[in-house]
């Protein structure tokens, strides 16, 4: 069964450093969005499928809504695994499908999800996004 476990955060400071966020990157059709460094974030979980639908990179299962925008750490990026498309992200390779456990949180505010990620590409455009900071494999 596929779950998201929410854990209490000590805090939500969120400091994005740097000169900014790198964006949305797209390969085949298909658009990731990319928030910058931060010093802190969010601390719930989302564990469950990783999904590329509608043209964008989405968690898609126990959430507040069916189609949730990752916003990926900055070193996330799309590539090609074969002649397979996949997210890769500090050394992990997710193909579409693929559980993964991302920390991180659920955000509905556009103002602020764009001052993370700059603007939102039509594909990803959603009621909830998730912004993520560490990823794994469960």
């Amino acid at each position: 069964m596929l779950s998201r476990r929410g854990v209490l955060a000590l805090g939500f400071a969120l400091g994005v450093a740097g000169c900014g966020p790198p964006g949305p990157m797209t390969l085949d059709g298909v658009t990731i969005m990319r928030h910058g460094f931060m010093d802190g974030g969010p601390a719930a979980l989302y564990t469950g499928p990783v999904r590329f639908e509608e043209g964008c990179v989405v968690a898609s299962a126990g959430l507040d809504a069916a189609f949730v925008p990752v916003i990926w750490p900055p070193t996330a990026a799309l590539s090609h695994a074969g002649d397979e498309l996949v997210v890769l992200v500090n050394g992990l390779v997710i193909h579409d499908g693929d559980q993964a456990s991302i920390g991180g949180g659920e955000y509905k505010d556009v103002d602020f999800v764009e001052q993370l990620s700059g603007p939102i590409p039509e594909a990803c455009r959603a009621e909830y996004y998730w912004l993520a900071g560490e990823v794994s494999k469960p």
